[in-house]
């Protein structure tokens, strides 16, 4: 077994894995944060969750984002 073709191999396939997700969550990312900084334009209030792991890092950007907007 050729262990370098084997390890280039594999990052390659998490390399084209990762550039088909960027691609394809593009848009649908641009349209959420269109529709979340117009919500709060309109006065409204985002609830923001997620799965338990990224709760403390939510928690921490929703707080960056409020600043930012003021």
């Amino acid at each position: 077994m050729d262990l370098n073709a084997f390890y280039e191999a594999e990052f390659d396939q998490h390399q084209s894995a990762l550039d088909t997700t960027r691609e394809a969550l593009m848009e649908p990312f641009s349209r959420l944060i269109s529709i979340c900084a117009e919500a709060i334009r309109a006065g409204n209030k985002l609830v923001l969750f997620g799965n338990g792991g990224s709760a403390g890092r939510l928690r921490s950007e929703a707080g960056s984002s409020r600043r930012c907007g003021d």
